[in-house]
């Protein structure tokens, strides 16, 4: 079985928008580095490894969300970003499996830069929204290999469609220098997830 992509999804990305057509563009090659490393996934055996890898997974995903949420320029386009969010089902999978909240507290976390613009808003929440559908092919591996197995992460598409993120987009980005704007923030979050699933993947 191949490893998922955002064009997985039946409404692809590429063809919600030209905006959302030119961020795929510019993070296709980086994410199909991502997708390598997590092949992980697909030699997980037990409960302990999955976890390992829910831990790792994490340690991206809780301070990009916080990133996420806390820019302060969602407001000029009228979005909650917490929309987008999946961290509560990421630590109900890491609590069936045995941690505490302290335990997750103290999980290692990669730093991330301050958002600092709405197009670097924008492209932080694309690769985010992307791994959402990619997540529900994962969780269709986990439950053949894992019966049982606790998926709230992956079976969580968040409240947010490509159609509507499209829209958005289209708004927040409405002219070249924006546009590029928020695929090379795009492509700057897929690297620091590259470079921090190949270090948890590796130890």
């Amino acid at each position: 079985m191949p490893v998922p992509t955002i064009a997985d999804h039946p409404v692809s990305p590429a063809a919600s928008s030209h905006v959302i057509g030119r961020m795929w563009a510019a993070v296709a090659a980086v994410h199909a580095e991502e997708a390598a490393h997590l092949q992980a996934l697909r030699q997980v055996r037990d409960l302990g490894a999955y976890r390992a890898v829910l831990a790792g997974l994490s340690g991206f995903q809780l301070p990009a969300e916080e990133a996420l949420c806390a820019a302060p320029h969602w407001a000029a386009v009228g979005f909650d970003p917490a929309a987008l969010c999946r961290a509560a089902s990421l630590r109900a999978d890491l609590a069936a499996l045995g941690l505490s909240a302290t335990d997750c507290a103290e999980l290692p976390t990669c730093s991330l830069a301050p958002v600092t613009s709405l197009p670097h808003a924008v492209g932080l929440a694309f690769p985010l929204l992307g791994a959402t559908f990619g997540g529900l092919r994962m969780r269709e591996w986990v439950a053949a290999a894992l019966p049982g197995a606790p998926t709230r992460f992956f079976a969580d598409a968040g409240q947010v469609s490509w159609r509507q993120f499209a829209a958005l987009a289209e708004a927040a980005l409405p002219d070249d220098t924006t546009q590029s704007q928020a695929s090379q923030a795009a492509v700057d979050t897929m690297n620091r997830l590259v470079a921090w699933t190949a270090a948890w993947h590796t130890a």
